[in-house]
């Protein structure tokens, strides 16, 4: 059972509060999320609508009045294009790029989402943990209060409890948001278990390279749309006082005389393309900058914790071999643990701040879960 400290200090037990992990709040997140629904929504009408691109070609039903040597009447002609130049092909391949390109947004879209998930929790936690502290140590006090003055120590303690209350409760708001609960519904935090460290997982796409194929898509498109195709038709003519007389025939179809501007659009497309390489390439060593930077700052963090750890390690050895009935001197010995403890909290905070971050550019909380919004 958490306790925590409130404006009057009253140390209350928090009843009927959920308590969740990281990974069931991301989880949570990932499935439930109004956002992360609607991202799954819009990811199967981009696979719906490539559904419908990548089609044959529409067959095409035409009939109208005729006048030729043979009289008047009515002419019904049929066509089907066989695509034999490899457009149907071309349009089925650009629209695998479209999905693919949506994905790695949507993919990019949730990772923050989660990151934010993950953001919420380590801050609630952070406070949690400090209003714990704050708990303890009053309690250590109330324990000296027939030994000495702790009037003073007391009154500081239990104005850092307001405050961090305060932000506690900014915090749980944030995070019940993301959870889609009451804003004041209580939560009990678990300790923040470190994600293992996964591959990349199989059905990730990058952005940078889906936007590439994209473009090579396209360009394989007009390339097809400048060979000539065959067509299918049947035709069947009807003249007045004649029998219905039926046709066949295999029309080839040639492009018309566009002076130049498909050319045009194809060298464009070429340029777009080199473009998107040399991005890929300038992108390629940022993100490598950012992974280090994010990764050095993290175990700058730990090494900070690590310090602030074997601090309070020492100083609780220290009090357990002093035997002390001077109640100033246990005052002072309770006073420099609690503020130890809340370097060591502080210390956490900063960790686990720098260890979301880093984590958010290898996109870790993204291969933690179930992923819903990517798979509708």
């Amino acid at each position: 059972m958490i306790r925590f400290v409130l404006g009057a200090m009253a140390c209350v037990a928090v009843a009927h509060a959920d308590t969740i992990t990281l990974t069931d709040a991301l989880q949570r997140v990932a499935q439930n999320h109004p956002l992360a629904r609607a991202m799954a929504l819009e990811l199967e009408a981009t696979r719906w609508r490539g559904r419908a691109e990548a089609a044959f070609a529409p067959m095409s039903v035409y009939l109208a009045p005729m006048i030729s040597d043979g009289g008047s009447g009515e002419e019904l002609i049929v066509q089907q294009p066989l695509e034999l130049n490899g457009g149907q092909r071309a349009r089925a391949a650009l629209s695998h790029a479209r999905y693919q390109l949506h994905r790695a947004e949507t993919q990019s879209a949730l990772n923050e989402l989660l990151t934010q998930t993950a953001e919420a929790f380590v801050d609630a936690y952070a406070y949690q943990r400090r209003l714990e502290a704050v708990a303890h140590y009053v309690q250590t006090l109330d324990a000296l209060q027939p030994q000495g003055a702790v009037h003073a120590p007391r009154e500081t303690a239990l104005a850092r409890a307001v405050e961090f209350g305060e932000a506690h409760r900014r915090a749980l708001y944030r995070l019940n948001a993301l959870l889609q609960r009451p804003l004041d519904a209580p939560l009990a935090l678990m300790p923040v278990q470190e994600l293992p460290d996964m591959p990349t997982a199989d059905d990730a796409v990058d952005a940078d390279a889906a936007q590439l194929a994209l473009l090579q898509a396209e360009l394989r498109l007009m390339r097809a749309q400048l060979l000539p195709d065959v067509v299918l038709q049947t035709r069947v003519e009807k003249f007045a006082g004649n029998a219905t007389r039926p046709a066949y025939a295999l029309v080839l179809e040639f492009p018309l005389i566009d002076y130049g501007a498909r050319r045009a659009e194809i060298r464009a497309q070429q340029l777009l393309i080199q473009a998107q390489e040399l991005r890929m390439e300038a992108a390629r060593l940022q993100a490598q900058a950012e992974q280090r930077t994010a990764e050095d700052a993290y175990r700058a963090a730990r090494a900070q914790l690590t310090q602030a750890q074997q601090r309070v390690e020492r100083l609780t050895a220290a009090r357990a071999q002093t035997v002390a009935n001077d109640a100033s001197t246990l005052l002072e010995h309770a006073t420099e643990l609690w503020r130890a403890r809340m370097e060591l909290i502080d210390a956490e905070h900063r960790a686990l701040r720098a260890w979301v971050a880093w984590k958010s550019i290898d996109e870790a909380f993204l291969k933690g879960v179930r992923l819903h919004a990517i798979r509708p």
